[in-house]
């Protein structure tokens, strides 16, 4: 039996999902180990093995495909735990990181302070030498300054250097010179190149992608060799892959050459997890939700593609690269409610995380999360949490809630509670609003996936507060990333800068451009094993009108060679990209284009997800009834369903609860669900309602 296994480390659980050659897929959920994070990755292999009546050895023998996503670089970005770093730049440009593009976040704020840097001034030395923008050598570069910065980088025991020097995205030469030096002078430190990592035009983003590179690079690279070295000792003999920020995965050695393709690589797997249910029921216009124990993840899919953008940042520093729009909020089940010094109750964005984790678990958290408020309402039974392994405490939930919440606003236990979920579920709201109202779509169109252990408790209630009619569950929802995992494809990103306006590109230079970059990205592909049959080949140019500060990342159709009908197309797109993102088109302008892009993708063998065969009438899986507080109306009834005995043809009415080892479902008055046969749940919201 051949399986493939996907692995997510969030801020509470890390999670696993195994699918077999059947389609058969295994869950499991365990305590995230922030100290160790190998420690809950080896508890869950067992566990699986254990569930699967499988030896550890066995299992991982039959695993022929190994995908995961983590936060270790996220966090040592957000949390600043990275070690110390240095940067090697051209002379009279170390100050590029503090100037940045000379704008503000907000722009009017006087008082805002400015962003830590990751690097310290100290640490930030130039070296003569330049290059021109014609990639033409116009000083040589000054070895001897290279040999002193890394006699002072040595002075301060740096873990890693960056460097960034101007115009080496056109002539890496003097670049690759100084790593040669530094590799030299510094045995053993980590050495990151711009030209690598990223090779465009905008000297702060391409700077700042090497600066994150280098500064997560000696964490990740530590974490994922001792990984390897746990898989190889347990008997996994094929290379694991690594999820990234663009949506696809790679080698372990593809991620160590660019690091900063690791931030954010466990939310991009959502869009994947959410496509794989959507195609099955031919819907292409979905907003795809994340709701865990830590933040809400948003992700707009229009025709079937997810948004990407290259102007995505990690406190406030710009990774560079072209990532999946995932738009995030401190939203989660493990969210903390507060009142700030207003007397306003507050939920987020601080977390219990996994220790000490909501007051419920029992294991000395105190204050109120939003887990809590869900136990205290009823929508969640106590001894069905992560299929028992877990009793939740319902009189620590309840103690929580009425010594932060309910004394303090001088409210009752349940109005207390039900105000927690309505604030937080007003800033999933405004979440969803932000990458679909705020952008002139109209999610009314959309159809809502919910993902995450808690995102099927809110999302019915997420929808009928933005007028949607339909959501969709998937079986997979608790471990929804690391499920997604499962079903992506290996993605190599590479791009070239070619400045020029669509109405007097040269269609040469853009033909011989594409051929370097699909001839380099194919060769990638074939390394890590695909035939030609299983490589795709997508390709985008970053464009903007004349003069315009940002870009937009367009996807090119037509295949090479281009000609001037070509270079039509590409204003075509533009126009209407823009008018749909900004509600206006200059179509008498032409189209200035600065990036040229080409996305290599190795298709991995799709497997059918089969719902299990469930003998019976739908309405066996019923086993209970129970009262659960709703906001307006009271004490309610609910059904108590087993989400997983549902049959594929089963149809339930709200007000109901769904449940299973690793998420919740609820259905109110009104809601409608029908059972899928691949594995998900469609949810019809309010159309039951009188």
């Amino acid at each position: 039996m051949a399986f493939r296994i996907g692995i997510d480390i969030g801020g509470t659980f890390t999670d696993f999902t195994v699918v077999d050659e059947n389609g058969a897929v295994t869950l499991w959920k365990e305590d995230s180990t922030p100290d160790n994070p190998v420690q809950a990755i080896e508890r869950g292999i067992a566990a699986v093995a254990t569930v699967l009546d499988c030896e550890l050895t066995e299992f991982l023998q039959n695993v022929d495909l190994f995908v995961h996503g983590s936060t270790i670089a996220t966090n040592a970005v957000i949390q600043r735990s990275g070690p110390r770093i240095g940067l090697l730049c051209t002379e009279g440009f170390r100050d590029i990181i503090h100037l940045r593009d000379g704008f503000k976040p907000e722009r009017f704020n006087i008082h805002l302070p400015h962003p830590v840097e990751f690097v310290d001034r100290y640490l930030r030395l130039g070296v003569r030498g330049r290059i021109d923008k014609k990639g033409e050598v116009i000083e040589a570069l000054s070895e001897s300054d290279i040999r002193r910065a890394a006699g002072h980088f040595r002075d301060e025991d740096v873990a890693a250097v960056a460097v960034a020097f101007l115009w080496s995205i056109l002539n890496p030469a003097h670049e690759q010179r100084a790593a040669e030096i530094l590799a030299e002078e510094l045995p053993g430190k980590k050495i990151v190149l711009s030209s690598e990592v990223l090779p465009e035009i905008r000297e702060w983003e391409r700077t700042s992608a090497t600066v994150l590179s280098a500064y997560v690079l000696p964490g990740i690279d530590a974490y994922l060799r001792k990984l390897e070295a746990l898989l190889k000792k347990a008997g996994f003999s094929r290379a694991p892959l690594i999820m990234q920020i663009n949506g696809g995965c790679a080698s372990i050695e593809e991620i160590l050459r660019r690091p900063v393709f690791a931030l954010g690589s466990g939310p991009a797997a959502a869009p994947a997890a959410a496509l794989h249910h959507a195609r099955a029921i031919d819907a292409k216009n979905i907003i795809s939700v994340d709701m865990g124990g830590t933040s809400f993840d948003v992700c707009l899919i229009r025709d079937g593609r997810a948004g990407m953008s290259r102007s995505i940042q990690v406190e406030q520093q710009p990774i560079g690269v072209v990532g999946v729009e995932v738009h995030s909020v401190g939203a989660g089940g493990g969210s903390i409610a507060w009142i700030d010094n207003g007397g306003a109750l507050r939920v987020g964005p601080r977390s219990a995380g996994a220790k000490p984790g909501p007051a419920c678990y029992g294991q000395g958290g105190s204050e109120p999360t939003v887990t809590d408020a869900n136990v205290v309402l009823g929508y969640l039974e106590p001894e069905a949490f992560l299929g028992g392994r877990r009793t939740l405490r319902r009189d620590l939930a309840e103690q929580a809630v009425m010594e932060y919440v309910a004394k303090p606003l001088g409210l009752d236990l349940e109005r207390a509670a039900a105000g927690i979920i309505e604030v937080v579920d007003a800033g999933m709201v405004d979440a969803i609003r932000a990458v679909s109202i705020e952008r002139g779509i109209d999610p009314r169109g959309y159809m809502l996936v919910a993902g995450g252990g808690a995102g099927g408790l809110h999302a019915a209630r997420l929808g009928r507060k933005l007028g949607m009619k339909q959501l969709l569950v998937p079986q997979e929802a608790g471990t929804y990333c690391s499920f997604g995992m499962t079903v992506t494809d290996v993605r190599h990103d590479h791009s070239e800068p070619l400045h020029t306006l669509t109405s007097t590109a040269d269609p040469t230079l853009v033909n011989a451009l594409f051929t370097r970059l699909e001839t380099r990205a194919r060769q990638r592909l074939m390394d890590d094993g695909f035939s030609s049959e299983q490589i795709t080949i997508e390709r985008s140019v970053d464009a903007r009108y004349p003069n315009q500060v940002h870009e937009l990342t367009l996807p090119i159709k037509s295949a090479p060679p281009y000609d001037r009908k070509g270079f039509l197309e590409i204003e075509h797109t533009f126009h209407h990209e823009h008018e749909q993102r900004f509600t206006y088109a200059l179509t008498e302008l032409p189209i200035e284009c600065l990036h040229w892009r080409v996305t290599a993708i190795g298709r991995m063998p799709v497997t059918a997800h089969k719902a299990p065969l469930i003998d019976g009438e739908p309405a066996s899986a019923r086993v209970d009834e129970r009262d659960a507080y709703v906001a307006g109306k009271g004490q309610t009834s609910f059904a108590i369903h087993y989400l997983e005995s549902l049959r594929s043809d089963a149809v339930i009415d709200g007000p109901a609860i769904l449940q299973a080892p690793t998420t919740t479902v609820l259905l109110m008055d009104g809601d409608r669900l029908r059972a899928q046969s691949d594995r998900s749940y469609l949810i019809d919201i309010g159309v039951n309602e009188a």
